[in-house]
């Protein structure tokens, strides 16, 4: 991709040159490259290539479930009983060892995706950085900019490429800790996962009544319960502010900067800005993508940690009423 914006603005810049009118048009394709459209969920997602494989979350699930669950005393389907109290000790322990492969699985998976979904946006954004710095130096060379504004775009190009192979290696790191959790070896040819996280949900989840219940204060005041039903408390209310935050950004805060974006282009297109202040713009958007990306990871594993949370009170509810 580089490559060929790299091509294409060459050539656009050498008919600027010969035609001074075109001008503002080539910067405008700058613009574009580097624009909301490289990054907005409005883009068509990337394909996989046809023989690649891609390791789903449930496939994850499965495997780490095979591989370190009990299931001596798993009892197939007990997940789904309201009577806890009927499981024997040892088949209440590998049902809440269950919740906990889920859990970890899912929180190493999709920290996983989240950095691969940052890899692939910033792939796009180094490609816009780097292709204004190409237009840049053509048009110091031609006077029609000074040396300070050339240095200042180097320096961006400069910082994009180290922020570029800081994540990279964030990438790998947690590639390697999602090997360690999968036991991957030689025979594991699908190693990738999803190339972007799945959208949070249109409506919060409730508790049920039951879920409720346990989790209240209840009259038994055993400090282990007492200490369960409280991080079930707030494993809730941190559900609940991740997911307002990751509401806000999907329809408030990301819609609001595509408006900003789209005012800064018809401002340039009247002359009114030039185009370094879309470069600008684009590292805006850029940290605004980064952001809702961090804060849908971080609901999506909260939601996760929730079930986890719940199952851990339910089944301490079961106990106490044995007691």
């Amino acid at each position: 991709m580089k490559k060929i914006v790299i091509a294409v603005l060459s050539l656009a810049i050498s008919q600027a040159f010969a035609n001074p009118s075109s001008w503002i048009e080539q910067n405008k394709l700058v613009g574009e490259i580097g624009g909301w459209r490289v990054y907005s969920k409005e883009q068509v997602v990337r394909e996989s290539p046809a023989n690649q494989n891609i390791f789903t979350l449930n496939q994850a699930i499965e495997r780490a479930l095979n591989q370190q669950l009990d299931w001596t005393n798993y009892l197939r389907g007990s997940e789904s009983t309201s009577d806890y109290y009927l499981l024997t000790p040892a088949q209440r322990s590998a049902l809440q060892k269950r919740s906990s492969i889920i859990y970890e699985t899912t929180k190493s998976y999709y920290e996983f995706v989240a950095l691969k979904e940052k890899l692939i946006h910033m792939e796009d954004v180094l490609d816009a950085v780097e292709a204004a710095s190409e237009f840049s130096a053509r048009m110091y060379k031609v006077g029609n900019i000074n040396e300070l504004a050339l240095l200042k775009q180097n320096k961006a190009l400069y910082k994009k490429r180290l922020e570029y192979k800081a994540l990279q290696g964030k990438y790998l790191e947690a590639k390697e800790r999602f090997i360690q959790r999968m036991n991957f070896d030689d025979r594991d040819v699908r190693v990738d996962v999803d190339a972007r996280l799945p959208e949070p949900p249109k409506e919060q989840r409730k508790l049920s009544a039951r879920e409720l219940k346990a989790i209240g204060l209840g009259d038994i005041n055993n400090p282990e319960s007492v200490k369960t039903r409280s991080t079930a408390r707030l494993s809730y209310e941190s559900y609940l502010e991740k997911y307002q935050g990751v509401k806000s950004y999907k329809e408030e805060i990301l819609p609001t900067q595509k408006k900003i974006s789209e005012e800064n282009l018809l401002r340039y297109n009247g002359m009114l800005i030039d185009v370094f202040h879309l470069l600008e713009d684009v590292e805006t958007q850029s940290k605004t993508v980064m952001d809702y990306i961090d804060v849908k990871t971080a609901f999506l594993i909260q939601s996760a940690r929730l079930d986890k949370d719940l199952m851990d009170v339910q089944m301490d509810f079961s106990n106490i009423n044995v007691r």
